[in-house]
């Protein structure tokens, strides 16, 4: 699990035995050992993946973790190098490095890599980063390795990087890179007519993938105008996702629906009567199908007997030869020209 990536092992090599006296925070898109292999005075790593994190638990020391938004607490560390793994999402890069960046000191060395598909070589345009002092780039695997020094301090607050969009009376908040951008998509508005046309739902719910919360806020709506006994779970593997469902409900007064981080069910400890979600396709910049895979697989222990999973998906993906690997029967509840919403029932 996690095997050192090719840009990493590089990068090892590269700079072996130079940050032998560095205090090192490692931030960004970061899924491998990386961590564990460079030889540094003190490492830190920070991360907005649940499963990652959960993973580093075991493998790295507790208090050299972080998941999700850093404080100014970690002014404290000292911190002399960052390193950071630019992601797929221009927006969520600036968000998280700047958060970084806001408690470093003056003169912190600062090395930022990124494959070359990822929109990272845009660097040197953003007027946000002319307070790091870049002195080099090094291309390699594919990749690109940007070396600077940061010359300015930097403040962050978060309330500058919040995004909402108007639905019914709801406003639905996000943070840079979680599913839903400036307006709703179009698979979780098919899967919310789908949810108002479906009188079963209620009991202990689960959405799982919950994104900026819309979902959660129409199952709650919807269990309350129609006077049902329900408890709702919204979870998702990425803490930008879990603070923007937090926001989205207390901005619209809703505080009965519990919100924790999970990579999909690892940190789900009951079972439900219905589980709902709009699944991802990708993973990073990949096209992937392991949480359609895993989501499916996983249902029967997390589901009550007769209990249901109702989830939307694209219309391109090959979901025939998907349910070929497993024994349930699946119902198409609804369908338009681009997605379809599938029923699958424990019995």
């Amino acid at each position: 699990m996690y095997v050192l990536s090719p840009i990493n092992k590089y990068f090892i090599n590269l700079f072996k035995d130079k940050f032998l006296n560095k205090k090192i925070i490692f931030a960004g898109n970061i899924k491998d050992k990386i961590p564990i292999y460079l030889n540094t005075l003190f490492s830190f790593i920070n991360t907005y993946n649940y499963n990652y994190y959960t993973w580093l638990k075991k493998n790295f020391c507790k208090k050299n973790l972080c998941y999700g938004i850093m404080k100014n607490k970690y002014k404290k560390y000292n911190f002399n190098v960052l390193i950071f793994f630019w992601l797929k999402n221009k927006q969520e890069s600036i968000f998280i490095l700047n958060n970084i960046l806001s408690f470093l000191s003056l003169k912190t060395k600062i090395f930022i890599l990124g494959a070359n598909n990822s929109g990272v070589r845009s660097l040197h345009n953003l007027e946000k980063f002319k307070i790091i002092n870049f002195k080099n780039t090094i291309n390699a695997r594919k990749h690109i390795i940007f070396y600077g020094i940061l010359t300015k301090h930097i403040s962050f607050n978060i309330n500058n990087y919040w995004n909402y969009y108007n639905y019914n009376n709801y406003k639905i908040y996000n943070l840079p890179g979680v599913f839903g951008g400036n307006k709703i998509d179009n698979g979780s508005e098919l899967l919310i007519s789908t949810i108002n046309n479906y009188s079963l739902i209620k009991g202990k719910i689960l959405d799982l993938g919950c994104g900026s919360g819309i979902i959660s806020i129409i199952i709650n709506n919807n269990m309350r105008k129609y006077k049902k006994k329900y408890s709702i779970y919204s979870v998702d593997i990425d803490a930008k996702a879990v603070y923007s469902t937090k926001k989205t409900l207390k901005e619209n007064l809703i505080k009965n629906i519990h919100v924790f981080p999970s990579n999909i069910y690892s940190n789900i400890k009951d079972k439900f009567d219905f589980i709902i979600s709009n699944p991802p396709f990708h993973d990073d910049l990949k096209y992937s199908l392991t949480f359609i895979y895993q989501m499916i697989d996983e249902f029967k222990k997390n589901i009550k007997y007769k209990g249901e999973l109702l989830f939307v998906a694209n219309n391109f993906i090959p979901y025939k030869k998907i349910f070929n690997n497993f024994t349930y029967k699946f119902f198409i509840l609804s369908k338009n020209k681009k997605f379809s919403v599938y029923k699958i029932k424990n019995i």
